[in-house]
């Protein structure tokens, strides 16, 4: 969320012109004269100021961006205009004040509204509410006054998450500690794996890192995702130490089966490396010489992604050779068009490509692999039955059955009668009741029920 901006679109020598540009201006007697006449002597004052917006933005949410405290306490005191109106995209004039002209939110502005009843806790469409955009701008001010008058210290966008999320990406520490200070939730999760911790990583900010781990944040991660991988694939130093330090553990793999070391030798320094090698257990197979330098050499020796003759192929060319290999059910060829689509287009990940490459990797044993893709396709699409049946089945694999049957109870709940989903929710209710004799039976996967997601 961009600070709001405005550029008033009533045609000039308009009383409604007039009235917005004296209320951005702050000349409070021709914003009184104005009012006046648009009412007209009804003695409606604040219907006639009101029914003035260009596109839902009024003359009080112009007076709080452009820092005019005595327009705002005669809109609010005298005319008593709605202290909550709402511009087009659902941002009330405390956002505005907030976000205001200048960079800088006036303290002052920001408290009378609050006086006068303005909800702290307003989301707009976009699902940011006012601690959202104070603690993005690092307002600290703001966002103790905000938190004092009952604001929730962690409202969630689904797509950005709450405001200590924001504070982790923008590296905005003194708002991130007084979020902390008042119990913000360190451990939520936005989209498939993306908690404070690891985004203050992904953001470079050693201080939100330490001020989470100081908080108490998972330091493990999620399966095969994990902080410790992505201090070393950002080359965090001090910050590995850190990790290290509280217990992560060096020798989880990512979904490509690789160790953190291996991440930082091919993305961080030689210290790294030194680091996680006297605490890594775990060995990689190729690697001979199990030394520092004999991993760093190793991952030089390995081919360089512009080396794959696939590389040259263009996203699409990929994804259309790796649904032809799907369709021939050669699910190894077609994870190598997948895997190479998403190393060339990372920034742009395409949810029907990812569930298909979980099917694929389920097929060829892979469950961490597919339960990625699940959870991943079932924050992108969280109407869709698909990503549940192919989460419960990666549980399945995984010989998780109690999860499985969760995620297959999820589907039936989007697509009733989904006969695929039917009948691996009764395998994993059975699979479940026998794990609990001690029985190992395997669950025969109807796979080609579930449909793939092209």
């Amino acid at each position: 969320m961009t600070r709001p901006s405005h550029e008033i679109g009533h045609a000039l020598g308009t009383p409604q012109r007039r009235l917005l540009v004296a209320a951005t201006a702050g000349d409070l007697a021709l914003l009184e004269r104005t009012a006046r006449k648009l009412d007209g002597g009804r003695g409606r004052l604040a219907e006639a100021v009101e029914s003035v917006k260009d596109h839902g933005v009024g003359a009080l949410h112009l007076a709080a961006a452009c820092k005019k405290a005595e327009v705002c306490e005669y809109l609010v005191e005298d005319v008593r205009v709605d202290v909550d109106a709402l511009d087009i995209n659902g941002r009330t004039p405390l956002v505005w004040a907030i976000t205001c002209k200048g960079g800088r939110a006036d303290l002052d502005i920001v408290r009378y509204l609050l006086d006068h009843g303005a909800n702290p806790d307003n989301v707009d469409k976009s699902g940011f509410t006012p601690l959202h955009e104070a603690t993005k701008a690092g307002h600290c001010e703001v966002v103790e006054l905000l938190l004092s008058r009952g604001a929730y210290v962690d409202p969630f966008s689904s797509e950005h998450g709450t405001p200590l999320h924001l504070a982790a990406i923008h590296k905005q520490d003194g708002a991130m500690k007084i979020l902390l200070d008042h119990h913000a939730d360190c451990n939520k999760i936005v989209g498939c794996f993306s908690t404070p911790l690891m985004l203050a990583m992904c953001s470079h900010s050693v201080k939100c890192v330490n001020l989470l781990i100081e908080a108490g944040a998972d330091v493990k991660g999620m399966r095969t995702t994990t902080p410790l991988q992505a201090a070393a694939r950002n080359g965090l130093t001090d910050v590995l130490k850190t990790l290290l330090d509280a217990g992560a553990d060096p020798n989880v793999r990512n979904e490509f089966g690789h160790l953190p070391i291996q991440i930082a030798a091919c993305f961080g320094t030689r210290e790294d490396v030194e680091i996680l090698f006297e605490v890594t257990t775990s060995r990689i197979e190729a690697v001979h010489d199990w030394s520092v330098d004999g991993i760093i050499s190793y991952i030089k020796s390995e081919p360089k992604l512009e080396d794959n003759p696939l590389s040259k192929m263009s996203v699409a060319k990929l994804k259309e050779e790796g649904n032809k290999a799907l369709d021939k059910e050669d699910y190894d060829a077609a994870l190598k068009f997948y895997n190479m689509a998403m190393m060339v287009n990372t920034e742009n990940l395409d949810v029907i490509l990812i569930g298909n490459r979980g099917f694929c990797r389920l097929h060829v044993g892979n469950g961490e692999g597919a339960l990625n893709d699940a959870q991943f396709c079932r924050t992108m699409r969280p109407d869709s039955a698909h990503p549940c049946w192919l989460q419960g089945y990666s549980y399945v694999q995984l010989q998780e059955y109690e999860k499985a049957c969760d995620a297959f109870l999820d589907g039936l709940k989007l697509k009733p009668g989904f006969t695929g989903i039917e009948k691996a929710l009764r395998e994993a209710l059975r699979l479940l009741k026998e794990s609990h004799t001690d029985k190992k039976n395997g669950l025969e996967v109807q796979y080609r029920e579930a449909h793939v997601f092209l």
